[in-house]
């Protein structure tokens, strides 16, 4: 027979610190829209430091990817923040 243990903590605080926890770590997760959009601002200053340090060649076909780039992610992050 299996013995019967009893927790100290009463079943409703453990429910209370159960969503705590789930909030918590929805919270600590960034959205997946948050991540493109940085991503996408990362690779429009990594394209043009590339092009500063002549990894890639100048081009104003390359400057303005970079910056398409570069304001997409930033008009997704402030629409994805709640700023626009």
């Amino acid at each position: 027979m299996a013995t019967l243990t009893q927790s100290y903590k009463p079943a409703t605080a453990r429910i209370v610190f159960t969503r705590t926890f789930d909030d918590l770590l929805e919270r600590l997760m960034p959205r997946r829209s948050m991540v493109v959009s940085v991503g996408m601002i990362f690779a429009g200053l990594g394209i043009s430091a590339l092009m500063v340090f002549k990894i890639l060649p100048l081009s104003m076909f390359l400057g303005f990817v970079g910056l398409a780039l570069i304001a997409a992610g930033g008009v997704l992050a402030l629409v994805c923040c709640g700023e626009i």
